[in-house]
């Protein structure tokens, strides 16, 4: 579904698609063509391609531009270049449904990670263990009784900002519980929210299970 040569996108001549992923284990839903269904007030932001081709810029992913983040309604300090492309295409922002969770780049992900820490610590004790990364790239972890969920509702949102629209990751989408780690009676629960630079990545990566339950539409003319 990519804009590449042999994808399906553009082998048919899809001009628009969208789809929207359940968080359980249901079928979501794939729409090839318009989705002017009057219950979707949706919100657009330009697709992002730069014209010169450069070396770390995927262009066949679908990418958008990231202005900003929000932890719990605090805008953070990240400077605007962080969050831009660089002269290689380095830095570019990606919707990726074929990705799990959600990546940022290292400058961003360390303020992401400060800012999250700070205003969870009356809530949930966090992991201190520098040396444990779930998947190697998930470390802001924290230590949750065995057989009693994280509070969800009360947990700062996690909000993406674009140029028209923006993406607020909050509740049961922010924490995920690591298979079969253990601190004692205590599971671990991580941020959805992984260092790039860890991985190595050289772009930010929205993931599917940042939009589970979101419709997202690709309105490739416009």
């Amino acid at each position: 579904m990519n804009r590449g040569a042999l994808s399906f996108v553009t082998q048919a001549s899809t001009c628009r698609f969208s789809y929207c992923i359940s968080d359980r284990d249901d079928a979501g839903v794939l729409l090839l063509g318009n989705s002017d269904l009057p219950f979707l007030p949706l919100n657009y932001t330009p697709l992002y391609q730069p014209t010169p081709p450069l070396p770390y810029f995927d262009r066949v992913a679908y990418s958008v531009q990231l202005l900003g983040i929000r932890v719990g309604g605090k805008p953070l300090p990240i400077p605007p270049s962080v969050l831009a492309p660089d002269h290689t295409g380095a830095g570019q922002t990606m919707v990726d449904s074929g990705t799990q969770f959600t990546f940022l780049l290292g400058d961003a992900y360390s303020a992401v990670k400060a800012e999250f820490l700070k205003q969870t610590k009356p809530l949930l004790p966090a992991l201190e263990d520098p040396s444990f990364a779930f998947q190697e790239a998930f470390d802001t972890c924290f230590r949750v009784p065995k057989g009693r969920p994280p509070p969800s509702a009360r947990l700062p949102p996690v909000t993406l900002l674009f140029n028209g629209a923006q993406m607020s990751v909050a509740g049961d989408r922010l924490l995920y519980k690591v298979p079969g780690e253990r601190r004692g009676a205590e599971g671990v629960w991580c941020l959805t929210f992984g260092n790039a630079d860890m991985v190595p990545l050289t772009a930010y990566v929205i993931g599917h299970h940042h939009q589970m339950n979101l419709w997202v539409e690709y309105d490739l003319p416009h």
